[in-house]
Order: structure tokens, then sequence, then C-alpha cells
């Protein structure tokens, strides 16, 4: 497997040119670091990782943006790829749209701007690693589950 994706959104060019060049110091090793400057155009590149069978780990989205609200698109994202983690980043105290998006969307962490870059490097390394952590156990889970098959067919 290769690199995981880490997709920012936000329809400020200033910060989302900030956010993705913090997380490429931080996580360029390990993740490949992509930008959209919509949640459509977010949707339409989630596609295409997906359908190329890359993994999306994490998606950082803003919440007010024209067209898709953050917490509209999270939805979105929660139906196409349910284990993502999903952070929301904004600027304007909206606790109504985190709530909505823990509820509805599986939201992860709800971070206020300006974001403290140690802090919230720090949490999405926790995220990540729990997300891996989880992949390692489905895969157990799945081998042991055909490994269980296996022995009851040869008992059979």
């Amino acid at each position: 497997m290769g690199k995981g994706f880490i997709i920012c959104v936000d329809d400020e060019v200033s910060v989302l040119e900030t956010l993705t060049e913090q997380l490429r110091s931080r996580f360029g090793s390990s993740h490949e670091i992509e930008a959209a400057s919509s949640a459509e155009d977010a949707l339409a590149l989630i596609d295409e990782i997906h359908g190329s069978q890359e993994v999306v780990e994490l998606i950082i989205s803003d919440q007010v943006m024209p067209g898709m609200k953050g917490d509209e698109f999270l939805q979105e994202v929660h139906k196409k790829i349910p284990d993502a983690i999903k952070i929301m980043l904004t600027g304007q105290a909206g606790l109504d749209s985190a709530i909505n998006a823990i509820n509805t969307a599986g939201l992860s962490r709800y971070v206020e701007k300006p974001w403290n870059i140690e802090e919230f490097a720090n949490d999405i390394k926790i995220l990540l690693d729990k997300f891996h952590a989880n992949l390692e156990n489905q895969r157990l889970i799945a081998s042991l589950n055909q490994r269980i098959a296996d022995l009851e067919k040869g008992n059979s």
C-alpha cells in the first residue's frame, strides 16, 4: 500500500496554503497532502483517489464555505468512506454545526482558527495511529475468519 491521503478543504486560499504546507512538513513522508477549495472539488478528488484503490485517511474541512457547508460535506464523505478521520476547522463559533457533524458524519475533532499547529499535529498523529491500528485489526479479523473457514472446510 502506498501513502495514505490527507485532504484539506477551505475556500480561503491563504488558509488552505498554510494548512497544507504545515501538514506536508509534518506528515509529507507518510502521506500525500491534497487541497480543494470547495466541498464539490473535494468530493470529486475523493472519488478519484478512492477509484484508484488508494486510501483517504483524513479530511480536514472548513465549515463556512460557499455552496456546500462543511458539516454537509463531511456527511457525504461519511457515506462514502465512514472509516476516514474527519476534522472540522472553522473561524466562526459554530457549535451547532460541530454537534451536527459529530452526530451525522463521525466527526473526530472540531478545531477553531487560528489553530496551534503543534497541538493540531499531535492530535492528527494520534488519530492517524488509531486509524492504522483499526485497519490492522480489520485485516487480522479477516485473516482469522478465513483461517476458521479453511479449518471448517477441512473438518467437514
